[in-house]
């Protein structure tokens, strides 16, 4: 039986020292592009592979990256832990995943039990929950997509209220006054930033808001799907809808095409899978959860590999991507307020 390859063995072939093998294993930034091309195909020629026993005996924590997420069932999450998996494990790091359901008491218990049980690192996607407990921990940490109230930690997030104004700004110069606005409930962060963005957005334009435009209740598809025939049902409905969270698209999407009423501009803030194959296609705010999440893990590997946390928000660049249903006009005599 042949031994196996050692870290030695892969920095003697590639004339590399045992430090910066590791450090093309974890990522480390300080490693060149041609380093990084010459150690990986050499691993990969020796058919070398990570001792993952032995490493969490030598660091005293399990070699596992904890993953806390709302619901991996939601469209956007379940691509953020699908780019954090997959880049995690192509260096050799596993992912342990836990859904929270919106709820704050499991959120705390599932990053208590991380904790104890010592993992390499957390990416977490806080809710409302309080996160002084978290001040004191060794344990790498990165938040993802918000920030966490009482603690000031390391956050790769996109800025949600500025967003919101890029997509109701696009939907007014597109000659558009009674806009809807469809989205998750306040008390989530992400939610009220994005409705603080519609309603700027609407002020410095001069338009007033209709209350009867406004849904803030929308957990799901399931649930978005009448408040669309609500608004259709109204005396004076909106000739555009702008809808803050992808699940919700989803939803209302379904019903402007069960209902034929796909005449209504209409922005989301998130992309979501056939989104770009519908007649018209949807109109997105570029909100990239793999994007989100390559910079995350990306960040807390580094931490994990010794390097210092980068204390506040890193917000990554949002686009509009039009594709048809942003870009439909009001119907003539229907622009008035």
């Amino acid at each position: 039986m042949s031994k196996p390859v050692r870290l030695i063995d892969v920095a003697q072939a590639t004339n590399t020292s045992i430090k910066t093998v590791s450090r093309v294993l974890n990522g480390h930034p300080r490693v060149s592009d041609e380093t990084r091309a010459r150690v990986q195909e050499k691993m990969n020629e020796l058919g070398y592979q990570v001792d993952v026993i032995a490493r969490s005996l030598r660091t005293g924590v399990d070699n596992v990256i904890g993953l806390v997420v709302p619901k991996i069932g939601d469209p956007f999450f379940a691509e953020l832990v699908e780019e954090i998996e997959e880049e995690a494990n192509r260096r050799g790091v596993g992912v342990i995943v836990g859904s929270t359901h919106w709820e704050l008491d499991r959120e705390n218990d599932l990053v208590q039990g991380f904790k104890q049980r010592r993992v390499a690192g957390m990416i977490i996607t806080p809710q409302d929950a309080d996160y002084s407990f978290m001040k004191d921990t060794s344990t790498p940490v990165v938040f993802v997509d918000r920030s966490p109230r009482n603690i000031k930690g390391e956050v790769i997030r996109v800025d949600d209220k500025h967003g919101a104004e890029m997509a109701t700004d696009h939907l007014i110069k597109h000659g558009h006054k009674k806009i809807a606005f469809i989205g998750d409930k306040l008390r989530i962060k992400t939610s009220k930033l994005r409705f603080d963005g519609f309603k700027a957005s609407m002020a410095a334009a001069g338009i007033p808001i209709n209350d009867d435009y406004i849904i803030n209740n929308a957990e799901n598809a399931e649930l978005a799907e009448p408040f669309f025939e609500e608004l259709m049902n109204l005396k004076n409905p909106p000739t555009a809808i702008f809808c803050a969270k992808s699940e919700i698209s989803i939803g209302i999407v379904r019903a402007m095409h069960r209902t034929k009423r796909t005449d209504i501009a209409f922005f989301s803030f998130d992309d979501f899978t056939m989104a770009d194959s519908l007649q018209p296609a949807i109109t997105i705010l570029d909100h990239s959860p793999r994007a989100l999440g390559r910079a995350a893990v990306k960040r807390l590997l580094e931490r994990m590999d010794g390097g210092e946390a980068k204390i506040g928000e890193t917000n990554l660049p949002l686009k509009i991507i039009e594709r048809g249903s942003g870009e439909i006009k009001v119907p003539s005599g229907k622009a008035r307020a």
